[in-house]
């Protein structure tokens, strides 16, 4: 007779043994603890910074808020990063409504480079989307690439997201919240899902590929 896979619950957090699993990443498998996820997302955020140089000590930073509910579990995080430094850290928020890629858009074309580094609500999935409909549309009007963003293929000074490598389900796991933190998701972010879903892993390997100078000098970017 076969036997069912164990459930969530019955499972073991990977790292400290809690039986107080979360979530299973499909693309280790590593099961985790609400604890230890945190600890592992709070890694990905600092390693992020530091690999791609988006922060300095005397940064004046602005969170933005999109006014959706990734908004506060993402400030807690960053926050908690940056408390360790001497920054000074200041909230924005959005007026308009419609989809977050094309609010961030307006808002960047309203505003213009910037000598504050201005932190972007913008995760994996929004990453990966983003490339997705590059590719397939051929419209580079937003793009994300090393945590930096690009409007028209050129990079625009003092905007980041320091969390391209959480993906959307883990952050609603350590939120403790049932429902969705991407609410307006569009075609491409469902593709990217459904991607996910059939190849887990999948939005690592895109980001990875990304960040690659070959790639970058094919679509036309260089880096400042």
């Amino acid at each position: 007779m076969n036997e069912s896979p164990p459930t969530k619950n019955a499972l073991k957090c990977s790292r400290c043994g809690s039986s107080d699993v979360v979530i299973v990443r499909r693309y280790s498998g590593e099961a985790l603890c609400r604890r230890c996820l945190r600890d592992s997302l709070l890694t990905r955020i600092r390693r992020t910074i530091s690999r791609h140089g988006l922060l300095r000590r005397d940064d004046n930073i602005v969170f933005l808020r999109s006014g959706l509910k990734r908004d506060g579990v993402l400030w807690d995080l960053f926050s908690e990063i940056e408390s360790e430094f001497p920054v000074s850290i200041s909230e924005e928020r959005f007026q308009s409504s419609g989809d977050l890629w094309e609010r961030i858009s307006r808002f960047i074309k309203r505003r213009g480079e910037s000598d504050d580094k201005i932190v972007l609500p913008l995760l994996l999935d929004d990453a990966v989307g983003l490339l997705l409909k590059f590719i397939f549309t051929g419209s580079p009007s937003l793009l994300l690439l090393r945590g930096r963003v690009f409007l028209a293929l050129k990079e625009v000074a003092g905007y980041i997201s320091p969390f391209v490598e959480i993906p959307a389900e883990e952050l609603l796991a350590v939120s403790g919240s049932k429902e969705s933190i991407c609410e307006s998701e569009n075609i491409y972010l469902r593709l990217v899902r459904k991607l996910e879903q059939d190849n887990p892993g999948m939005r690592f390997n895109v980001l990875r590929v990304s960040e690659r100078e070959d790639f970058l000098r094919s679509i036309g970017i260089v880096f400042r």
